[in-house]
């Protein structure tokens, strides 16, 4: 009954820890990503999520770009976003969503995939 009882305690603790090891393991990629220079292949863009219009956005007519930089992970992931310039609206909120669904092929350096930080720009133009 113990040996039990500790076999599902052990599962339980596991289970619910496992968020926080997944956290601890994205922020610290984040913390570890790195600026794009000559000696990094840039991440090449494989998979784009278009960004929703917000009806008061339409509704005001408010079209423009919206600046992010990006931490797009050593598998490809957008794993962080964050607005540099905005255009309010929800749009921003939006910018941010689709970048996150955004699917990249690895930046590399010396051939090894790495995680990098750097700018996109989310485009929003009204279309008839």
């Amino acid at each position: 009954m113990k040996r039990i009882f500790l076999v599902m305690f052990i599962a339980v603790l596991m289970t619910s820890a496992a968020p926080w090891c997944a956290a601890q393991s994205r922020t610290q990629t984040i913390n570890e990503a790195i600026a794009l220079s000559d000696d990094i292949t840039p991440p090449r863009l494989s998979e784009v999520a278009v960004p929703e219009y917000t009806a008061e956005a339409k509704k005001k007519k408010i079209e423009g770009t919206v600046t992010l930089v990006i931490v797009v992970d050593k598998k490809g992931d957008v794993i962080d976003a964050k607005v540099v310039k905005g255009l309010g609206y929800g749009l921003d909120e939006n910018a941010i969503v689709a970048a996150k669904e955004w699917k990249y092929k690895p930046a590399e350096k010396d051939g090894e995939p790495v995680a990098v930080k750097m700018e996109i720009t989310v485009d929003f133009v009204l279309r008839g």
